[in-house]
């Protein structure tokens, strides 16, 4: 039978059986380097990560199928990995209903500025703020989290378009109220949103963002800010640290009184988690049965 070992991941029971049924199953403790990941992993089949130490160990992994029970991991080529005999899975689908939540919630809070106003124990004079209806969306990218954001905002009245690879970006986003950024990590995305791009968005424009800061500039981001150009953004720190708010990118982005800050905490639903983690165990299963599902392409 085929070797799968865990690393850092805490299985249910019924997991683990379903895992033991279809090979030899080991389970470690998340590894505290690459060279610890590496050892634990020599001679393994099938590779079950937390995610600690995975993109870094990649490059080095022989003949071994990896998954991992989230969506984005990072920027690699995937076509260097298959020459390896190296095959990755995300948990595509996982995670996406929590994070096109806290993408609402975050369009609301921008266009609305309901935040000062809850709980208010001051009066404060009338004011008025932007429905969504009618105002116009681009959402940069087009997988499965940015199609259902677009499928809310639609809900909302909001015009919504799509930027798709390929398509002139500066043409694209030319009078939008807001840019929504749902970019995978690589190569051609790398960077893609910079400070050009910032510079040049409509006037009293909004960003909001859940992805990695490979995707966008978050200096030229707070430049455009500091010029009038965009009102506001909201910011969920991916990759760092869940509720770490130490780290110097997030504290960039706080040091911002117009940015919407969140400590990587847009996916931190229980639904998100056991969705995940159940598609991270099928598709082991799956792949086992030579039908694998999920297998990322990425260069």
């Amino acid at each position: 039978m085929k070797k799968i070992i865990t690393l850092g991941i805490n299985l249910k029971d019924e997991h683990r059986e379903r895992l033991k049924a279809v090979g030899v199953l080991e389970e470690f403790e998340s590894p505290v380097s690459v060279e610890d990941f590496l050892a634990k992993a020599e001679g393994t089949d099938v590779v079950y990560s937390d995610g600690d130490y995975l993109l870094e160990s990649l490059p080095r992994l022989k003949n071994v199928f990896v998954t991992y029970p989230y969506v984005e991991l990072g920027s690699f080529d995937s076509e260097k990995l298959k020459e390896n005999g190296v095959f990755v899975a995300n948990a595509q689908g996982g995670n996406k209903d929590s994070i096109v939540e806290w993408v609402m919630y975050m369009t609301l809070s921008l266009f609305r500025q309901f935040g000062p106003r809850v709980r208010a124990t001051e009066s404060f004079s009338f004011e008025l703020h932007e429905s969504l209806h009618g105002k116009k969306a681009l959402i940069v990218g087009h997988g499965s989290i940015g199609s259902q954001i677009g499928v809310l905002c639609g809900a909302f009245g909001m015009e919504v378009s799509f930027f798709n690879r390929g398509d002139d970006l500066a043409a694209a986003s030319q009078e939008k109220d807001l840019i929504i950024n749902a970019l995978n990590c690589n190569s051609t995305s790398k960077n893609l949103l910079d400070e050009n791009f910032f510079m040049n968005l409509k006037k009293g424009s909004y960003y909001i963002t859940f992805v990695r800061p490979h995707t966008y500039d978050i200096d030229g981001l707070i430049k455009s800010i500091d010029s009038d150009i965009v009102a506001g953004a909201a910011i969920d720190c991916d990759p760092e640290d869940f509720g770490d708010v130490t780290n110097d990118f997030y504290q960039k982005a706080l040091s911002n009184p117009k940015i919407l800050v969140t400590p990587h905490i847009a996916f931190s639903t229980k639904q998100a988690v056991a969705n995940s983690r159940e598609i991270a165990v099928q598709n082991i299963e799956s792949f086992l049965k030579g039908e694998p599902k999920n297998i990322l392409k990425k260069k």
